[in-house]
């Protein structure tokens, strides 16, 4: 195993921070979710524009955490969470995140981590804000 195929298992475990599973690694990546398994279990190497599109990820994770923590102070109570990439992408906040490599954007294991990552804030009782929130699931809009 080479020095740089070495430093992969900080990509492999940015993407499990992210949610994102072995399918949105291949279609960030463009390629197959077999070689996508291979790079998350450290068989093979991380494709360059996959670390660079993974980087933007995170750093779009963080921007949608800081919206919402604003929408919060804003007085936002309830925040919609979807089941699907495709139905974040169909909704309004899917408007919001920028494609990323070769994959439209908008996935749901970032967009329910950054979710929770606020919720947690937001219901701290010792050190947060207190504020109540509820995660609830969106009934649309609806996709196939």
């Amino acid at each position: 195993m080479d020095g740089q195929h070495r430093h992969d298992a900080a990509y492999a475990t940015m993407c499990s921070y992210l949610g994102l599973s072995a399918r949105d690694v291949a279609e960030i990546g463009g390629f197959s979710d077999r070689f996508a398994r291979d790079i998350l279990s450290g068989r093979k190497s991380f494709p360059q524009d996959t670390k660079v599109g993974l980087f933007q990820l995170l750093k779009d994770y963080k921007t949608i955490i800081d919206a919402m923590k604003a929408d919060v102070r804003a007085g936002e109570r309830v925040f919609y969470i979807y089941r699907t990439n495709e139905q974040l992408r169909a909704s309004p906040v899917g408007d919001v995140w920028p494609s990323v490599g070769k994959a439209k954007g908008g996935f749901v294991g970032p967009y329910r981590s950054a979710a929770f990552e606020v919720y947690q804030w937001a219901t701290d009782v010792v050190n947060g804000p207190a504020t109540p929130i509820n995660l609830v699931f969106a009934e649309t809009p609806q996709t196939s």
